[in-house]
């Protein structure tokens, strides 16, 4: 009788397993859905954010803004973009050419364009927040830019300082699209249903790939104004603006072209110049503007090299030097200047000097120069003014220019 009874306990022990196997997965189900997703190392990676964030302010705050999460990454549009995505990014896992047909797949396709400006004009006066659909196409444009320049290996608009450090044939460099494409499909899996920004892998894998091409030239310099620039900015504070007739004599770098050449001769000249301007005391300030380019992947800074010769050479105090260390170009020589005049509360309409070599000066007041900023910046960084002398012409800085450009990712 015991034996029968243990016997006929079996199903009813195999149905308790069941049922209890059950409630597990269920629960488990419930913590899975109600836990949030484990967030991206590269969330929480300082260097990458505060990038992302000098490339991309306004899409990062969108990003970050909850009521965005709420309402629009969350719409069904938006929600179809993620899965279309995720689709394509799954069906691209044994594309050609690898692995550079993965980083295009990354980019952000027309129908996503237009999908996200769409709704972009219908918020239009919605969210204080404010991100429009201009700003939307800079922006994938940038996102697109980067991704082939730094992932796909094709050219830069500078070739000569700032192509790609990584070359894409290498085996490595396969291994690592590939680890990054499995990562995402891995973690797009944990959202299905969650509000999700469809672009925040796309914009997060070129600030990556920025990073392993060693392009952290936008951040290179955080914390400027309370290092080299401090002691100006102090001394901006209690200027009187009105005992000079200029506001800063604007230096632009000139690159030696030589990696073991920290100054070239030409730039020393400009400095020259710039001297002598000051000590006729026309303007309170010298705004040395170049960064690291000439040659490519030079470790000398021309605005820290400059500054050292004002100071080394000349005796300047450190307090009428500002260091405009990003500038690549002479278009990003007058459009930071005109940031850092900004920052320094100078006089809005009251102009400052441009002091360089008689050909770049030649250059600045062309029609050419002109061109070249709206075709760059889109924008003047300043009306040019009159020519004193064959070294020095009039600047008046244009405070509508100064937005980041995230389409130039080394000095945006």
């Amino acid at each position: 009788m015991k034996r029968y009874l243990l016997q006929a306990g079996k199903p009813a022990l195999a149905l308790f397993g069941i049922l209890i196997a059950l409630l597990f997965c269920a629960l488990l189900g419930i913590y899975l859905t109600v836990t949030p997703p484990v967030q991206p190392a590269l969330d929480h990676d300082s260097k990458i954010q505060a990038l992302q964030n000098a490339i991309f302010p306004r899409l990062t705050a969108v990003m970050t803004n909850t009521a965005w999460e709420k309402e629009v990454f969350s719409s069904p549009d938006i929600v179809a973009l993620f899965h279309e995505r995720h689709q394509r990014l799954k069906d691209n896992l044994n594309c050609t050419p690898h692995p550079v047909c993965m980083v295009h797949s990354w980019g952000i396709t027309q129908h996503e364009r237009e999908v996200f400006g769409a709704i972009l004009q219908s918020l239009s006066k919605h969210f204080q927040l404010q991100y429009d659909e201009m700003q939307w196409n800079r922006d994938a444009d940038a996102i697109n830019y980067i991704l082939s320049v730094y992932g796909e290996g094709h050219a830069p608009r500078y070739p000569k300082i700032d192509a790609a450090s990584v070359d894409v044939t290498a085996k490595d460099f396969s291994n690592l699209i590939m680890g990054i494409q499995t990562k995402i499909l891995s973690d797009q899996s944990q959202y299905q249903g969650i509000a999700y920004p469809f672009f925040k892998d796309a914009l997060g894998n070129a600030v990556f790939l920025l990073d392993a091409n060693d392009r952290m030239d936008a951040v290179r310099f955080s914390g400027l104004w309370n290092t080299w620039n401090a002691s100006s900015l102090g001394f901006a504070r209690h200027l009187n603006w009105k005992s000079y007739p200029y506001t800063a004599i604007i230096v632009p770098g000139e690159g030696p072209e030589d990696p073991h050449t920290p100054l070239s001769a030409l730039g020393k000249f400009r400095l020259t110049l710039a001297v002598e301007s000051f000590n006729r005391q026309l303007a309170p300030f010298i705004i040395v503007s170049g960064g690291a380019v000439h040659p490519a992947h030079t470790n000398f800074v021309e605005a820290d090299e400059m500054r050292h010769f004002l100071i080394e050479r000349f005796h300047i105090p450190e307090r009428s030097i500002v260091t405009e260390p990003y500038a690549r170009h002479t278009t990003t020589n007058l459009r930071n200047a005109s940031r850092y005049l900004q920052i320094l509360g100078a006089p809005e309409n009251k102009p400052a000097l441009i002091v360089t070599d008689q050909s770049q000066s030649d250059y600045i007041s062309s029609t050419v120069f002109f061109s070249r900023n709206m075709t760059e910046l889109k924008c003047e960084p300043g009306e040019i003014g009159q020519r004193l002398s064959p070294f020095a012409t009039i600047f008046i800085s244009n405070k509508g220019c100064n937005k980041t450009d995230p389409q130039d990712p080394l000095d945006p």
